[in-house]
């Protein structure tokens, strides 16, 4: 019989496997989620390459070097930084071991052995002549070894091993814009923390000053009380005044604690290092007015979490045509060389070579759906990774154009809370000057007073409403890092820069000054 007619047989079977494998449906065609033309709130010119700069670095544009320390410092040590950082060392690993799937593996063995064999009587007699050879009665050495080079290579005839590199690269580009996007999101709230604890300390440099002039009125109550010109009622209602406004202070002592601690544990510092370094600064950061929006089909290239999920979809996409090529055959070829001995006492010793080679066709033939259970598998992951960035992508448009509105919004609030300020203060003034002079009763200047402490509240609660929308629509906008991969604050080189640097140690002294 032939070897082709001993082949047929099994290359009938391989059509058939070819068959079966080209019947697999195609992955679902999936289009591009939509996006509209333009911005629903109010939008700004396109950024030009000054200000691309400018957003690849926000927290400066507030001009407060306390805001761009503690920033600098977060985006390097902050623990959720660190936890993506992780993911990015394993997604690097997954892509080594994915590589390597694609070249030959070659292995090397080796062995030698010794038995001592007691042959005992035999090996006597004078007439024996394989007992004369070994050297007769006692025991005999029986030495063996063998040395050998093994080499196998799995061809990807179909691909499927090249596609799971590709979806593992693609899973890497994930995992560094996910670490982006942790120090991103890091940024953002540290930012904002840093505003509410100005802002706290502001409002408590309002208290006191407010405090101050309770002080001043219950003077002014006691010194017309003393002449006969007021009861004793003014007096003691200038010192509640003065006492209520004092007992807020436990309040916003409890709040700046509150705040401040945040930013500790988000830059991975020791509690108090904020309070410290803040001291009793009291005036709250504010950026410029001036935000380009750009157009929405930027975020696709800013935001670096609809650029993750995009990512995570293509390698879903990756691994489910890969499933599909496990159907096709598989082809594996096998080679050896070595060299082996043996030695029998001091009389028998030879060597010889081994040598061999071999292929291996593989059908699936039947896994009772275990490949077919492996493509819904990865079809269903697709499936989510389309969800997954259709839901990035519509949550990265929501908090564009919130923040939009937020931000004008708190503008145009703030023109009205000056105009309410100015007059709140000439109320307090004229109230204050009638009182003293004794045209006007009690009522008025605590009213008045009163009136004027909250519109100054009500300013420094929109300064910081303000401050918190810029640094929201910053963060939506996707600002805080080069767009361009291989710029400094790209997606490699934020991956090269903290994979170099050590994990921080979480329990350390105060630093000094800090």
């Amino acid at each position: 019989m032939s070897v082709w007619t001993g082949l047929r047989p099994s290359l009938g079977i391989g059509v058939l496997a070819l068959l079966l494998a080209s019947c697999a449906s195609a992955p679902p065609q999936r289009t591009q989620p939509p996006l509209p033309a333009a911005w629903f709130g109010p939008a700004g010119t396109a950024p030009d390459g000054a200000d691309a700069a400018r957003l690849a670095q926000w927290w400066h544009q507030f001009d407060d070097p306390q805001m761009h320390a503690l920033v600098d410092a977060a985006l390097s040590r902050n623990l959720d930084v660190q936890g993506a950082l992780a993911e990015l060392r394993l997604a690097r690993a997954q892509l080594r071991g994915a590589s390597a799937a694609l070249w030959p593996v070659l292995d090397g063995s080796g062995q030698a052995s010794r038995q001592w064999l007691d042959l005992g009587d035999a090996l006597d007699g004078e007439d024996n002549p394989l007992g004369d050879l070994l050297g007769g009665e006692g025991n005999t050495e029986l030495d063996s070894w063998q040395l050998a080079l093994q080499a196998s290579w799995e061809l990807d005839l179909f691909g499927a091993n090249r596609l799971r590199r590709k979806a593992g690269a693609l899973r890497l580009g994930a995992a560094q814009a996910q670490l982006v996007a942790a120090r991103l999101a890091v940024a953002g709230n540290v930012a904002q923390a840093y505003v509410q604890a100005r802002g706290l300390l502001a409002q408590m440099t309002l208290l006191d000053a407010g405090i101050d002039n309770a002080l001043a009125l219950e003077r002014v109550a006691n010194a017309r009380f003393e002449l006969g010109e007021v009861t004793r009622l003014d007096v003691e209602s200038t010192a509640a005044q003065r006492a209520a406004l004092q007992a807020q202070r436990g309040d916003l002592d409890a709040a700046i604690a509150e705040t401040t601690f945040a930013i500790d544990t988000l830059t991975d510092r020791p509690p108090g290092s904020t309070r410290a370094m803040l001291g009793d600064a009291s005036d709250v950061p504010r950026a410029s007015p001036s935000i380009p929006l750009g157009q929405p089909v930027d975020l696709l290239r800013r935001r670096p979490d609809v650029i993750a999920a995009a990512a995570e979809l293509d390698a879903s996409e990756r691994n489910a045509l890969a499933s599909r090529r496990d159907l096709f055959p598989k082809l594996a070829v096998n080679a050896s060389y070595g060299r082996s001995g043996l030695a029998l006492g001091d009389a028998i010793s030879s060597a010889s070579t081994l040598r061999s080679a071999a292929a291996q066709l593989t059908f699936p033939w039947l896994d009772f759906g275990a490949t077919r259970a492996a493509i819904d598998e990865a079809d269903a992951q697709a499936d989510a990774g389309f969800v997954g960035l259709r839901q990035a992508i519509a949550a990265a448009l929501e908090e564009v154009e919130i923040a939009n509105a937020q931000r004008h919004a708190r503008q145009r609030q703030l023109e009205r809370r000056d105009d309410a300020l100015a007059r709140g203060e000439e109320a307090l003034r004229m109230a204050r000057r009638s009182y003293e002079v004794g045209i006007s009763d009690l009522d008025a200047v605590l009213q008045a007073q009163e009136g004027a402490l909250q519109a100054r509240r009500d300013r420094l609660e929109t300064e910081v409403a303000l401050a918190t929308a810029q640094i929201a629509l910053y963060s939506a906008l996707g600002g805080g890092w080069q767009a361009d991969p291989a710029a400094p604050g790209g997606l490699e080189a934020v991956g090269r820069e903290l994979l170099d640097a050590p994990v921080p140690d979480r329990i350390r002294q105060p630093e000094s000054g800090a």
